[in-house]
């Protein structure tokens, strides 16, 4: 994995083994993005202690967690006990992880920090860019991709050993990526309701507009590529059955919308955005607004292999549900920071 000193501040690292909306801030706009990453396996295991000091830090059994201003890092390991610190000084404004030991997060100045440990130890990657990145997805363990300010693109086939940046298609900024590792299929979104397109895992890429749209804040896919939704600021998803071809006008509200989420079924799918908004999706591709009982903007979304969808945003605010929307819970993190992105494998 690369460990390229970091233009930024160090990132953190613990006594383990030392392995190796995404939104910008807008006048009139709901400020900020959330980042949150749900569970990468079963959350069956409860919360470990501090890694051991001999380095052999006990790989996790379900791994869950959420990034978000100033570095800020909560994780839990059984879905109930969370502990929350800090592993960078700058913004983190996205995760992503593959199975239970293996994850990135990427943030404000080209930060992407790698952990090959659940989570107990980071070190940075050179993605060779000092734009803000994001968002940033992996599809397996080697193969990744992500997306920033001013057209930054990126993709990896090594884990982030190596990032091979695109030549920028846009000079629009770009908010959200997916990927179907399977299928060859990679998307990232942005400004204008730009869709950048691979179908060869990254190797080349088109570009194109959805007619309409907003600033594309967020996109989702499941991993046969079968369902696209993307989520625009004025406040419409869209949808695409063709694996990001064409997309049509699935539902529109009055608010601001900054994240989508989708089920690997595509049984399911949730929607977020300001002033507490969530919409739901059922059956047919309907979508009903959902109450959850907080005002705050929310800026992430994640639906668990379990179904349990959760939601996050400013102050530090996270909120669950078990029951597909039906009611919500909060969830505790100890911290004020704004969670800024969201994701489940």
């Amino acid at each position: 994995m690369g460990t390229a000193p970091s233009p930024l501040a160090p990132i953190w690292k613990s006594r383990a083994r030392t392995g190796a909306l995404a939104w910008r801030e807008r006048t009139g706009a709901v400020a900020g993005l959330v980042a949150l990453v749900s569970a990468c396996g079963s959350s069956s295991s409860p919360s470990p202690s501090p890694a051991p000091s001999d380095g052999a830090a006990p790989p996790p059994a379900g791994w869950m967690a959420a990034v978000g201003g100033q570095g800020t890092f909560a994780q839990t390991f059984d879905g109930s006990t969370w502990t929350t610190r800090s592993i960078a000084v700058q913004d983190l404004y996205s995760v992503t992880c593959v199975g239970n030991l293996d994850g990135w997060a990427a943030g404000a100045g080209g930060t992407v920090a790698h952990t090959i440990d659940g989570g107990w130890a980071w070190a940075i990657q050179d993605a060779h860019t000092s734009a803000d990145v994001r968002s940033i997805r992996f599809g397996t363990a080697t193969l990744g991709l992500l997306a920033g300010d001013a057209g930054t693109l990126a993709v990896t086939q090594d884990g982030g050993t190596t990032w091979t940046t695109v030549a920028p298609p846009t000079a629009s900024a770009l908010h959200g990526v997916a990927l179907a590792a399977a299928e060859g299929v990679m998307l990232a979104v942005g400004d204008g309701g730009i869709v950048l397109r691979s179908a060869d895992s990254g190797a080349t890429w088109t570009s194109a507009t959805i007619a309409g749209a907003g600033d594309l804040q967020s996109v989702a896919m499941d991993p046969a590529a079968h369902l696209v939704l993307a989520a625009d600021g004025g406040g419409a998803v869209w949808s695409s059955s063709d694996a990001g071809l064409h997309f049509t006008r699935e539902a529109a509200t009055t608010s601001a919308l900054a994240a989508v989420a989708l089920a690997d079924d595509d049984s399911a799918a949730i929607a977020t955005g300001a002033a507490g908004t969530i919409l739901e999706r059922g059956s047919g591709g309907t979508w009903t607004a959902t109450t959850t009982g907080t005002t705050v903007d929310l800026r992430a979304a994640v639906i668990a292999g379990d179904g349990r969808q959760y939601a996050g945003g400013d102050a530090g605010t996270l909120v669950l549900s078990a029951n597909g929307g039906a009611s919500w819970s909060v969830v505790h993190l100890g911290t004020q920071a704004t969670l800024y992105a969201l994701d489940d494998l």
